[in-house]
């Protein structure tokens, strides 16, 4: 039950976000900012919850670890990219930061589809 919560939230959360930050790309967005990074945080933590999860049931270690690298990378390049590469070149800071958001939904992804074949294993047997 967490496990499918927390996919969802990711799914929910990365596709407000995409569409958030199109907008702040187009520069049209700035009174938004605290509610990209709200969202951001809970995607982060529900991508945590769901490595977690994936650590508890005897999945993958490195999965398991992947989730917890991703999102703190995630969080760690959405809350400081303002001051890394000012100028021309910021368009770099902000293809890693979507870049990172897109491995968080396959993460997800990935979890929630172990998961899904798991417990249809147990229900089988």
């Amino acid at each position: 039950m967490v496990v499918r919560i927390a996919v969802n939230i990711v799914r929910i959360g990365v596709l407000i976000q995409l569409a958030s930050g199109i907008v702040f790309w187009t520069g049209n967005a700035d009174n938004f900012q605290i509610a990209h990074i709200i969202i951001g945080i809970l995607v982060v933590l529900a991508l945590w919850t769901l490595g977690i999860a994936q650590g508890l049931q005897g999945g993958s270690f490195g999965l398991a670890l992947a989730t917890f690298v991703v999102g703190f990378l995630l969080a760690l390049v959405g809350l400081f990219q303002k001051h890394w590469l000012v100028g021309s070149n910021h368009w770099i800071i902000q293809v890693i930061h979507l870049i990172l958001g897109l491995s968080a939904i396959g993460l997800a992804e990935m979890i929630g589809g172990r998961y899904r074949r798991m417990t249809a294993k147990k229900a089988a047997a």
